[in-house]
């Protein structure tokens, strides 16, 4: 039973998503990359806030909680933190994009700093972003199925098998197909959470939602503090309080530039970063059945705590909110991990080959058959917790924020600086012995990524004197206000 739940819920909604966007458009580059840049405040409203809600929003949250207690309580303010720096960022990108006719990150650079070669610099970097975050999607997707369907069958499969009906709903639909499934993904998803807390004491063995927290404190009287449960400087108020300002470099994602680039006016994303943050809210139902979950599996550890949301909901549900939970769970990997294809396939085909390549849906639509193996290849490779992998890809992706914030604030920096600024800080990154060495100026627990931020700006600041600042038309497409000329005085 819960199989066929959860089929007729992700085929439905796969099927009626493909059917929608294809109605009474004619499918082309544009089309497919940016939903034709004409989302309403509806459909563009739960396109972006497909962000909150994903296969990490699901199970890396809740993993969190369950293994470190109140340090994954982090969870409920990177939306909020989030909405505030798109609500005026957000808009200029969008202003940049509309103007001038863009589809991929790459293009805004290329275009900010007239340069296609930093245009393809920043393409490669945001590619890489991409696939680690790719990695996160199928990785839940592999467990969601496995663990609530409960057939004898390696994860690995299931995420190859996700992973093919996700290919085949990127290529037929595009970013339009993926935002009319996330509609009916957010909806299913905030019902099975609900119904999932009203049952959750319950299944804990006790009888209100404040025994759920009396046994969490008997049982472990440090999962309400930081650095929590076993208490470690991994998890302690700087990893705490660092992570927390990672999260905002969520809008230097490539992918957030094209979900950027498809609304309708900057009213229509205004308004979204306004009422985003209350989406928050449902994070407090995650951690309050993440809590029960420790009651019941207080032994699950390491990367195992990953399903410990699915596990508890497959123990103790009937099947049909396995089902629901289920169905839910597919259409909050697919949804964004097609978002995160087409970006991936449109960098590369636009930025990275450019040419005719960058205006030929064929070409894009081969790129997602090729980023779709890539993905599934990263993912099967590795077993860390999946907080672990968000951690590194927001201490990746967030070397780009201060390339997309002084671009629209610094007319005077330059690409060259920008790039030596980036290389500074994946280094510190991707190099653990760097990275070692930049932390020991930090307090213990601090993610690697604030660091490498500190260098990374430090490099731009000194290097940006030096080299030859871009031309007024250049500075416009970011600061069209800095960027006009002034007014010319008449004699009177």
């Amino acid at each position: 039973m819960a199989l066929t739940i959860a089929l007729v819920i992700a085929l439905g909604a796969v099927l009626g998503g493909g059917l929608l966007a294809a109605r009474g458009v004619r499918m082309d580059v544009a089309e497919w990359s940016v939903g034709g840049r004409r989302l309403g405040t509806a459909l563009f409203w739960f396109l972006l806030v497909g962000e909150t809600f994903t296969t990490f929003a699901l199970l890396g949250a809740s993993q969190g909680v369950f293994s470190g207690g109140a340090p994954g309580f982090y969870v409920l303010g990177t939306v909020v933190l989030f909405a505030a720096a798109g609500y005026w960022i957000v808009p200029r990108i969008w202003q940049a994009g509309k103007q001038g006719e863009l589809l991929t990150m790459g293009d805004y650079f290329a275009r900010r700093f007239s340069s296609p070669w930093f245009g393809r610099v920043v393409a490669l970097f945001g590619i890489i972003a991409l696939l680690l975050y790719m990695r996160v999607q199928l990785t839940g997707l592999g467990l969601i199925l496995q663990n609530l369907l409960g057939f004898d069958v390696s994860p690995k499969i299931y995420l190859i098998a996700g992973a093919v009906v996700v290919a085949v709903f990127a290529l037929a639909g595009g970013l339009r197909a993926a935002a009319f499934v996330a509609v009916v993904k957010d909806v299913l998803l905030v019902v099975a959470l609900l119904v999932i807390a009203i049952g959750a004491a319950k299944a804990a063995g006790v009888t209100s939602v404040g025994g759920v927290f009396d046994g969490v404190a008997r049982k472990f009287p440090d999962a309400a503090t930081v650095p929590g449960i076993g208490g470690s400087a991994k998890t302690n108020l700087w990893w705490w309080m660092s992570f927390l300002l990672l999260t905002p470099a969520t809008f230097a994602m490539p992918h957030q530039f094209q979900v950027s680039f498809s609304a309708k006016d900057a009213a229509t994303i205004r308004r979204n970063s306004i009422i985003q943050p209350l989406y928050s809210l449902f994070y407090v139902a995650i951690i309050y059945i993440a809590y029960a979950a420790l009651l019941v599996l207080p032994k699950l550890s390491g990367s195992a705590a990953n399903k410990s949301l699915l596990m508890f909901v497959h123990q103790h549900f009937p099947p049909a909110v396995i089902g629901m939970l289920a169905g839910a769970g597919i259409l909050v990997a697919l949804a964004p991990t097609a978002v995160l294809i087409v970006a991936a396939t449109s960098l590369f085909t636009r930025n990275v080959l450019g040419g005719g390549r960058g205006r030929s849906l064929a070409a894009a639509r081969a790129g997602v058959v090729v980023f779709t193996v890539l993905g599934v290849l990263l993912s099967i490779s590795g077993s860390e917790q999946l907080v672990t992998i968000m951690t590194s890809m927001y201490s990746a992706i967030g070397q780009l924020a201060p390339a997309v914030v002084l671009s629209l604030v610094w007319r005077r920096v330059t690409a060259p600086a920008l790039v030596c600024g980036v290389v500074a800080g994946g280094l510190v990154v991707g190099v653990p012995a760097l990275g070692d060495l930049a932390l020991a100026a930090f307090p213990a627990g601090t993610v690697v990524g604030i660091p490498a931020l500190v260098i990374n700006l430090i490099v731009v600041l000194a290097v940006t004197p030096f080299t030859k600042p871009p031309a007024d038309e250049a500075v416009a497409v970011g600061m069209p206000r800095a960027a006009a000329p002034a007014p010319v005085a008449t004699a009177g």
